[in-house]
């Protein structure tokens, strides 16, 4: 199969644009069905579809960047690149859910009945289907690439087909028994989770543009793979920092005493070989000290 031929960088490009365009379609498709039906539930689906058409394009310069070698001018490459659009990212989805919550009050003052449900059901069943297609595509890149970002693109996507699933039994509830309030719950509860996106999206961006420190594990990690080098008797002052999709480490090594020049270059390069192998994506900078 030619898909299965193909590089990993190719592939990961592959998935980015297929998310995109699955975002897109998905967004023309909700709008039209909108303007027919007046449902709320498929309105909160718009608004989730332009959260994922955003989360898309922002996966989509992250890739291109982290293929794009570091230059004279960005020595650790542009990988805040994806914090700073994260931050955009955030402002836009709590703007979003601010116009849902505006949308469903102005329901909620002038009610309009559910219209036409069979196109509202058709909608929200395409919607599962494209995105199922387009998660078992992410899930066989993921595999191939381990690419964080396409891993993290794929859950947001799985969690919309969940969300579809509520919108479906929400516009039962409200043409087959007049329940037009669960339409409207829905729309408010859907509202709130993007709010609650939107400031897990900052806080995240924030927290990479501040050089917050790798986790706990990811440290420990790391000291227990330098510890297991006999000519390394200790390792201090350990800093981490996570740029887009590239981990930066650096620490000092006190080296067994009697190594020669070589033969501490020997055991560092290994060592960072063996740091990158078990966190990939990362670079490691090690300053080497005598054991004293």
């Amino acid at each position: 199969m030619l898909i299965r031929k193909l590089k990993n960088e190719s592939l990961m490009r592959l998935a980015s644009y297929f998310s995109v365009g699955t975002a897109l379609l998905l967004i023309g498709v909700k709008l039209m069905s909108f303007f027919y039906t007046h449902s709320l539930a498929i309105l909160s689906t718009l608004m989730d579809s332009g959260l994922d058409l955003l989360a898309s394009v922002v996966n989509l310069i992250a890739i291109q960047q982290s293929l794009v070698p570091a230059d004279k001018n960005h020595r650790f490459g542009h990988g805040k690149a994806e914090a700073l659009g994260g931050v955009a990212q955030g402002i836009i989805i709590a703007s979003s859910a601010f116009f849902l919550l505006y949308e469903t009050w102005t329901n909620i003052q002038n009610p309009r009945p559910l219209e036409r449900f069979d196109i509202g059901l058709g909608v929200m069943l395409f919607s599962i289907v494209l995105t199922f297609i387009l998660i078992s595509f992410q899930r066989f890149v993921i595999l191939k690439t381990n690419s964080v970002s396409i891993d993290a693109d794929s859950a947001h996507y799985t969690g919309d087909i969940l969300m579809n699933l509520g919108v479906i039994t929400s516009m039962i509830f409200s043409y087959t028994l007049g329940l037009s309030w669960v339409d409207t719950i829905f729309a408010i509860g859907v509202a709130f989770y993007l709010i609650i996106t939107a400031i897990k999206v900052i806080i995240k961006a924030c927290q990479i543009l501040m050089d917050q420190e790798l986790s706990k594990d990811v440290r420990n990690q790391i000291k227990k793979i330098a510890l297991q080098h006999p000519e390394i008797t200790c390792i201090h002052d350990l800093r981490t920092r996570n740029a887009g999709l590239h981990k930066f480490i650096q620490f000092n090594a006190h080296m067994k005493k009697g190594l020669s020049l070589n033969e501490t270059h020997e055991v560092c390069s290994l060592l960072e070989k063996e740091i990158k192998e078990a966190i990939p994506n990362s670079e490691t900078f090690i300053h080497q000290e005598p054991s004293e």
